[in-house]
């Protein structure tokens, strides 16, 4: 065998090795975010605000679909008004669609599908609400374990109370018609 043919081989070899090494590390990844992810949901089932806490930073924040910043105090009180205003088990689901890592694997950057099917009582009458949402989370690997720091980029939220969708950015009214959002062009 000739050089040259020995210096590709070698440069295929090395590189799929390269390829499959970091393939491998994104989806070990993906599997323990998947498991994270598993767990969060039954803290929340549980209404264990410590327990859905320890899945997060001290500083975890949002930036809202509108822009606005949501520190880690707000969004603390958010997931508590969750947890009291809706009825468990509130059948939250996480679906990764992209994972992308840190050179030194500590940050990953996910976009995710969040849906959620729970019973909520609204103007006097308990209701089967389902909302989903697409929005990226950033985790972090601190103290020996991932923990998410960040969500943003929140969009294409849609939510069904009674199988009719409704605005998610309004109070529900039952007599509204079903929400048609505007398409943007």
């Amino acid at each position: 065998m000739n050089l040259r043919i020995k210096l590709v081989l070698l440069i295929t070899a090395c590189s799929y090795s390269g390829y499959s090494q970091d393939s491998l590390t994104i989806d070990s990844v993906r599997n323990i975010l998947n498991r994270r992810y598993e767990a969060l949901a039954k803290a929340m089932n549980e209404r264990n605000m410590k327990k859905i806490l320890s899945y997060k930073t001290v500083d975890f924040h949002a930036i809202g679909p509108d822009g606005r910043v949501l520190d880690h105090i707000t969004m603390k009180e958010y997931s508590r008004q969750f947890i009291t205003n809706n009825i468990p088990p509130y059948n939250i689901k996480n679906t990764i669609l992209n994972l992308r890592l840190s050179e030194n694997r500590i940050v990953a950057v996910v976009d995710v599908l969040q849906e959620s099917m729970r019973k909520r009582e609204l103007l006097g009458k308990v209701r089967d609400v389902m909302t989903t949402v697409l929005q990226t989370e950033t985790w972090i690997y601190t103290d020996k374990q991932w923990k998410l720091k960040l969500v943003d980029n929140v969009h294409d939220q849609k939510r069904f109370v009674d199988g009719k969708r409704v605005d998610p950015t309004k109070p529900f009214n039952p007599d509204n018609p079903p929400y048609e959002p505007e398409i943007k062009q």
